[in-house]
């Protein structure tokens, strides 16, 4: 087995089902850019062209309130998108998709113990034998307010 690096290209090239694939993307990328023209300015940053699938635009918002309003626009969209399709699209499905707000690098909420649970807990340690539970449960009841 060969270590040697290749490039994208090359590898699209060997590969029919690779190559569809990307043309695809370019495609749907292409119609996307054309769609945030046509649609209002307020709607660009919160709806992308999913797919097009036989004569229906599939449309993804990050809010139902845009989606409501986003089919009132359905016949300018399909006639639109349709001139640059070789099939004619009269359909418009939008879907909610809620953008994910969480981030990877961000710390969870610190969570926080009144003063009545954090001395329960630490009377609770004090009763047990030294262990890993009765230093867990010190640590824990340190989290008091």
């Amino acid at each position: 087995m060969s270590n040697k690096l290749e490039r994208i290209s090359s590898i699209y090239n060997k590969s029919s089902q690779l190559s569809k694939l990307s043309q695809r993307a370019q495609q749907l990328e292409h119609l996307n850019s054309i769609l945030k023209q046509v649609m209002p300015p307020q709607f660009a940053d919160h709806c992308h062209l999913a797919n097009v699938n036989e004569h229906t635009l599939v449309i993804h918002t990050d809010n139902a309130s845009y989606a409501s309003l986003l089919r009132f626009q359905a016949p300018i969209l399909c006639s639109t998108l349709s001139k640059h399709l070789p099939q004619i699209v009269n359909k418009l499905d939008v879907r909610v998709r809620p953008k994910n707000t969480s981030s990877l690098n961000s710390k969870p909420p610190s969570l926080s113990l009144s003063d009545d649970a954090a001395t329960s807990l630490q009377q609770t340690a004090d009763s047990l034998e030294e262990g890993p539970l009765k230093e867990a449960l010190k640590r824990l009841s340190q989290r008091h307010q």
